[in-house]
C-alpha cells in the first residue's frame, strides 16, 4: 500500500508504479528523484545484482526510476 509496487514490462525494465514520495515531487522533484535514484543504485550494488541499471526516466503514473538491462 505504500511501497513502490514494482512491475516488470517487456522488455525486462523494471518501473515502480508508485513513489511513497510522490507528494513531495511538485515541490523537489530533484531531490526525490535523486533519492530514489541513490536507493535503487545501493540496493543493486548491496545485493551483487549484475547487468541492471538504475536510471532516471520519468513516466507519467510512475516513480522516475526505471531499473533497466545492462550489458
Amino acid at each position: 500500500r505504500g511501497g513502490y509496487e514494482p512491475v516488470a514490462e517487456p522488455d525486462g525494465t523494471i518501473r515502480l508504479r508508485n513513489c511513497p514520495f510522490h507528494a513531495l515531487v511538485e515541490e523537489h522533484r530533484n531531490l526525490v528523484c535523486g533519492a530514489n535514484l541513490a536507493m535503487a543504485e545501493g540496493i543493486t550494488a548491496a545485493t551483487g545484482a549484475k547487468n541492471v541499471l538504475p536510471v532516471l526516466d520519468p513516466q507519467p503514473d510512475f516513480c522516475c526510476v526505471a531499473i533497466r538491462a545492462s550489458d
